[in-house]
């Protein structure tokens, strides 16, 4: 989308407008006066409007800018024309550019992507794909040929002043750049023109401009007919020169059109991965760029759709979308009369809402809504009209900007025709947005978490409920939003409501893991844990593991509402354990920064034992009388020497000597046994038995002398009888 009238008009005749989607959903119409909201002043940053500079119908400056900075847009997206930018070679024109960049940031929009693309006539090349005016195969996601008549795009002449030099209906704006596989270095760029383009602009804006697109929707032969090699090589010339103009920047995929080519993109992320140094340039893009519009549900099945096809070629990678909206029909300023894919003002206020909930439930790290206004539009998709007033999606996205933000976690459950996305832990605590995809009014059920709650409806007006036997009952209107060739067909759901659930004073509850023993015997021991919270009470504990003090961090447990469970360590380790919880409304702690308990498993001690010498102990009293003395006791040579568990095997190896010492391995609890004998007369013996708790040092008995006994025999009487 965001063409200029001539071209977007140019390729409607040929094709019809291009609108994506498919699946449920649809939108109630209850008109109300247009509403402008309190400027946003709080929001999360997730949310922008394209084409806010546009000045307004009589050459005013910047006439919608200040509108979309209210309504809570801190994104931008447009083109940085190469052809205005060098409209010859080495010849660069900055100057209306560094102007905008500077009024976007001064207004509030820190946020810029900006879309290297169109390539000029002195770099171009030729065409190696269909005409565009070629026909298509249509999809039931596509706009049909429409037998209507566009309205003309408005005219001014300051909106010009950025106008490309070149149209997209110039061959050359759409070929492949010059030079675009000659090998390069920014000393020395080789003939390749596009790596000059690309690192001289981003060099002369990497202050201000951190994002950068490399072309855009180039499985739409209207905007590039160079071959998917081609674009593979445009992206990996892009992404090399960027980065090495500015490290810091983000690289984006051209934003994927993907009704086009449904499979374009997985040929490009097949073709990058065939490349050796591929995963240490990260596949060449840092951000995958989406188009979707009219079906509000392709912002959760579309994006996740891609995201599964992208993991089969590369690594995960975020995902943006960089355009979504929906035309409208029956505004005064728009076309009248109803066609496919296309909304009743009301219809794209539900629009708005659905699309941005279903992209957090998907995991959409941006959302930039096309557009801020209707200037130079075959279609209008504006938040605000060319006059400056605005349509019900404007305060839809100021609700949206307001309430839809900084989750911690994003669910989505469908119930029949009703559909729940919750946002958990926002500034608002929990906030479910409900819909139903349906034409019938239904009935939607939500248990309460507390007691009160706040309903917003897409108008931002407020009202408080009280929960009645633990429930809020709501009733959700029915879809509108059919198509003309399918009226059974319905792309956008009823009126969304947003229920919000926030405790008294938002805080995240505290838990913490009870402490272990600093040594553990056994390989599989019990972990526990437990929280506190202020109000709505814990729901969830998620806790961590890291092996040794350097080790790195691993989840073990995962959004469990349990307590304890059993770890299974390995001997010589020690586990080092951290807890955090969630409560009811979503609010999540932080993790702790210290480990909050640890033990280590030691399933053995080591052992040192020294022994002997020997000494024959006639009267047991453990002392040696040495010869000489009364009993005079002698020492023992040779004695035959064992070591052995309670089974009585051997621990280390017997051995006959005057003396022992050795080092083994032992359990903790298990009963050993010294066995001594004297070998030169079994007259002389003695086992000793030995048992250890679990020690972390090494345990040393050292026995000394030790005294042998002497055997005491007992013999019994042999009678013998004569037989006979």
């Amino acid at each position: 989308m965001k063409q200029t009238a001539a071209i977007l008009l140019a390729w409607t005749l040929a094709l019809g407008l291009v609108s994506l989607l498919m699946l449920t959903p649809s939108a109630t119409a209850q008109s109300v006066a247009d509403t402008v909201l309190p400027p946003v002043t709080y929001t999360d940053g997730r949310a922008g409007a394209s084409y806010s500079f546009y000045p307004g119908p009589e050459g005013q400056e910047r006439y919608y800018l200040p509108l979309a900075v209210q309504a809570g847009s801190r994104w931008e997206r447009f083109d940085f024309s190469w052809p205005r930018l060098e409209p010859a070679d080495n010849t660069w024109n900055f100057d209306a550019y560094d102007t905008l960049v500077n009024d976007l940031y001064n207004a509030g929009i820190p946020n810029i992507i900006g879309i290297l693309e169109m390539t000029p006539e002195w770099a171009a090349t030729e065409c190696v794909t269909k005409s565009i005016m070629a026909a298509r195969q249509q999809t039931g996601d596509w706009y049909p040929p429409a037998p209507r008549q566009f309205l003309m795009p408005l005219a001014d002449g300051a909106s010009r002043s950025l106008t490309p030099q070149l149209t997209w209906n110039t061959v050359g704006a759409r070929t492949p750049p010059n030079g675009l596989y000659r090998p390069w270095t920014v000393t020395d760029f080789n003939g390749n023109q596009w790596a000059e383009f690309v690192y001289t602009v981003v060099s002369h804006y990497k202050a201000r401009v951190k994002f950068w697109e490399m072309w855009n929707e180039v499985e739409w032969d209207l905007l590039w007919c160079g071959s998917e090699q081609d674009y593979a090589q445009l992206l990996k010339v892009g992404y090399r020169a960027a980065k090495a103009a500015c490290p810091e920047c983000t690289v984006l995929y051209a934003g994927i059109h993907f009704w086009a080519d449904q499979t374009y993109f997985e040929r490009v992320l097949d073709i990058l991965n065939d490349d050796p140094t591929a995963p240490a340039n990260n596949y060449f893009f840092d951000v995958l760029s989406l188009h979707s519009y009219s079906r509000s549900d392709h912002a959760y099945s579309l994006v996740n759709h891609i995201r599964s096809r992208m993991k089969v070629y590369v690594l995960d990678h975020p995902i943006w979308l960089t355009e979504t909206g929906v035309p409208v029909w029956g505004d005064p300023q728009a076309y009248n009369a109803k066609y496919d894919y296309a909304a009743t003002q009301d219809e794209a206020a539900a629009y708005l809402i659905q699309s941005y909930a279903n992209a957090l439930a998907s995991g959409v790290e941006r959302y930039i809504f096309f557009r801020t206004n209707d200037a130079d539009m075959g279609e209008y998709f504006g938040l605000i009209r060319n006059d400056r007033s605005v349509r019900p999606a404007y305060s839809a996205f100021q609700v949206a900007a307001t309430y839809l933000i900084s989750p911690t976690f994003t669910t989505r459950v469908p119930t029949g025709t009703n559909l729940r996305v919750t946002l958990w832990g926002t500034p608002r605590g929990k906030v479910s947005v409900l819909w139903n995809i349906g034409p019938v009014t239904s009935v939607y059920t939500l248990p309460a978490t507390i007691p009160q709650a706040t309903l917003v409806n897409r108008w931002g007006t407020t009202r408080t409920l009280a929960a009645v036997a633990g429930n809020y009952t709501f009733t959700l209107s029915g879809a509108t939003a059919n198509l003309v060739s399918n009226p059974n067909d319905y792309i956008i759901g009823g009126d969304p409501l947003i229920v919000s659930e926030s405790e008294t004073a938002n805080q995240p509850p505290t838990s913490t893991i009870r402490p272990l023993p600093p040594l553990i015997a056994i390989p599989a021991f019990t972990v526990t844990w437990e929280g506190r919270d202020n109000e709505s009470g814990v729901w969830l504990y998620d806790v961590q593991v890291r092996t040794g003090a350097d080790g790195a961090w691993v989840l073990w447990k995962s959004s469990t509402t349990a307590t304890s469970a059993v770890f299974n360590g390995t001997d010589g380790n020690t586990y080092y354990f951290r807890v955090r919880a969630t409560d009811r409304v979503g609010n999540r702690a932080a993790w702790p920064a210290i480990p909050q308990a640890w033990t280590k498993v030691k399933l053995a001690n080591t052992l040192h034992l020294s022994v002997g010498p020997f000494f024959a102990d006639d009267n047991r009293n453990g002392l040696w009388e040495v010869p000489g003395t009364q009993i005079g006791e002698m020492l023992l040579t040779n004695v035959a020497l064992r070591f052995v568990d309670s089974l009585g095997r051997d621990v280390v190896n017997p051995v006959i000597a005057d003396t022992w010492e050795f080092t083994t391995t032992v359990l903790p609890g298990e009963t050993y046994r010294l066995k001594m004998t004297a070998a030169a007369t079994t007259d002389y013996m003695r086992s000793l038995s030995f048992t250890w708790p679990l020690r972390a040092d090494v345990i040393t008995e050292s026995l000394g002398m030790v005294g042998l006994w002497p055997v005491e025999r007992v013999y019994l009487p042999v009678v013998m009888r004569r037989s006979g």
